[in-house]
């Protein structure tokens, strides 16, 4: 979105701009011999930095409508603009490329690469930029999150708390315009979920990171400046916690 009024700052306007639209959002699967819609008629749109949690009942669609923000499905009616583009229309490979410009991910299993060091782990996605700096970069990363002492462990070496920082490490390293997080702390005891939380939170106001993520985790959604309920395929606002 861009301001009419040409008096308007650049950075008024990037503050004011949609990291995510969604129009009209339709999933549609067969089960069986009948269709099955799991997500209906879905209108989204949030901000550049903004923080958004997506809850609901298990089977709901909350994964699905991610899943779908993201470019990693699409939809079976509907518009969906991430980062400005319309990637609904576009190719797996060509919605590929939008999300290696900007967005990352973190999940309720890790994702961690088993045969690749906490420290690789976190190099991989700024190798694949071409980062020089990609060493010294995930590194920093890496003590930013306390796993300096375990840069060189791999992940069966590491607790799942452990490896949930590495995979917040990774998530930010490159500094994504966007993040997606798929229920972040749901593998985790609540002490431990509740660091990640923390630490998940802190990364994001200090990049300036729009945040995406699914939670069944009440108190996780309560930090989000905004709630959007799904029920039965259906997205609606929340009610603010208090």
């Amino acid at each position: 979105m861009t301001a009419d009024n040409n008096t308007t700052t650049s950075s008024e306007t990037s503050a004011a701009a949609a990291a995510l639209q969604i129009r009209q959002l339709d999933k549609v699967v067969q089960a069986g011999s009948q269709p099955l819609a799991i997500l209906q008629g879905v209108d989204i749109d949030i901000k550049c930095g903004e923080t958004v949690a997506i809850i609901g009942a298990s089977g709901s669609g909350k994964s699905t409508l991610l899943g779908l923000m993201a470019g990693l499905d699409s939809p079976s009616r509907g518009e969906v603009e991430l980062l400005g583009e319309r990637i609904d229309r576009l190719s797996e490979d060509q919605r590929a490329a939008v999300r290696a410009r900007g967005v990352s991910f973190v999940f309720q299993n890790f994702q961690l690469l088993p045969g690749l060091t906490a420290l690789e782990n976190v190099m991989l996605p700024l190798e694949i930029r071409g980062d020089k700096q990609a060493r010294q970069q995930a590194s920093e990363l890496l003590d930013q999150v306390g796993l300096a002492a375990r840069e060189r462990h791999y992940p069966a070496q590491l607790s799942g708390g452990e490896q949930q920082r590495v995979a917040i490490a990774r998530a930010f390293a490159g500094s994504p315009q966007i993040l997606f997080a798929d229920e972040p702390t749901g593998n985790l005891d609540r002490r431990t979920g509740h660091q990640i939380e923390e630490l998940l939170f802190r990364l994001n106001a200090e990049q300036g990171t729009t945040l995406v993520l699914v939670t069944h985790d009440p108190e996780l959604a309560a930090r989000c400046q905004r709630q959007l309920e799904m029920s039965d395929g259906r997205l609606q606002p929340a009610e603010a916690s208090a």
